[in-house]
């Protein structure tokens, strides 16, 4: 009787499965469910300390994590359930979080969502549509040199996505000592991999400034180079010499919405060259200077979003013909409010 029971459930999850993705496959607006659904990236694993808990928020969905005495992490909204006092000063005993206001105990019975710890980050998800954090590549492996940084950037989740995806900013906002050229990259190309992954490759002319950073990579004129979106805030890049192909440099960015027009970015940063402490440090250097210039640009972009929504993109420029499929998987996009959360939470009776 049980043995049946379970081939049924299988049977129709299996159908059921197979219909979504086929949907998701079929619809260009796959993306209807709200950010919270999805993993987010909300911190590092060193800023949850054992004795204090972990305050973030995603939008303006207000949360705090810790944890328990068996290293499990648990999440839950800033909010205490007896008379609403915020629980990031309360007092962590026995793993468990109590209220600075009346010492009311929270516990894992009282979690609100998923918490998870990968790659060195603090993941988050309100039942989350899919197991799978995504992956900066060479995550596991010993020949790489793995350090985190993190940047705000004043602007909002698809532009910073839009951004990671460019091809014609590095001529005009990473000039100077960046990696910015005036020469048009070459041998262009560009992937939709599946319903959430938009990928570019592409060779650019390598500057004197970028071959006397990178000294244990042969760089004659030109760098290969990969970059990658993950649906909804997360992109990653590759960078290849032609002469050394065997050495790389990824950067990767997992994005946290603060604020409608903030967000954080953490940055994966990982090479297998260079990995002395000169060379750690000489590339985390370069890659702030990097991060810098996109701040600097993303300061003067137009906040209104209205306005925003209406100007953008009237006209388009070379090597954008992936930017279409980029934006589709935007359309939906909303920021993270707490009535959509909280009506979410009324449905599932948390």
């Amino acid at each position: 009787m049980i043995k049946n029971i379970l081939l049924i459930f299988f049977y129709f999850y299996t159908i059921d499965s197979y219909l979504l993705k086929l949907y998701m496959h079929d619809n260009k607006n796959f993306n209807m469910l709200p950010l919270y659904r999805y993993w987010n990236c909300v911190g590092f694993q060193k800023d949850i300390k054992n004795n204090k808990p972990y305050k973030f928020n995603v939008g303006e969905i207000p949360l705090v994590a810790w944890k328990d005495n068996n290293n499990n992490y648990i999440s839950t909204l800033n909010a205490c359930k007896h008379m609403g006092s915020r629980l990031d000063d309360g007092l962590i005993c026995n793993g468990n979080l109590y209220c600075p206001y009346h010492g009311l105990k929270h516990t894992y019975e009282d979690k609100c969502g998923d918490i998870k710890i990968y790659d060195g980050k603090i993941w988050w998800a309100y039942k989350p549509i899919q197991n799978k954090i995504p992956t900066i590549p060479f995550m596991n492996s010993k020949k790489y040199s793995t350090s985190y940084l993190k940047i705000d950037m004043e602007e909002d989740i698809p532009f910073c996505i839009y951004n990671s995806l460019d091809l014609n900013h590095p001529e005009f906002v990473h000039n100077g000592l960046g990696f910015g050229s005036s020469i048009a990259p070459e041998n262009y190309k560009y992937y939709i991999d599946n319903i959430n992954k938009t990928a570019i490759s592409f060779d650019y002319i390598t500057k004197n400034s970028i071959k006397a950073i990178n000294y244990h990579m042969k760089i004659e004129n030109k760098t290969i180079n990969y970059n990658e979106v993950i649906y909804p805030i997360t992109s990653w890049s590759k960078v290849t010499s032609i002469n050394d192909i065997n050495k790389n440099i990824i950067i990767g960015v997992s994005m946290q919405p603060l604020e409608e027009n903030l967000t954080r970015w953490y940055i994966t940063l990982r090479h297998n060259y260079m990995t002395d402490f000169i060379g750690k440090k000489i590339m985390v250097e370069a890659t702030k200077y990097i991060l810098n210039q996109d701040k600097k640009q993303f300061s003067k972009q137009i906040k209104n979003k209205n306005l925003k929504k209406f100007i953008s993109w009237r006209k388009a420029l070379k090597y954008e013909n992936h930017m279409k499929t980029l934006k589709e998987h935007f359309n939906n996009y909303q920021y993270p409010k707490i009535n959509d959360f909280i009506n979410d939470l009324y449905i599932d009776k948390w």
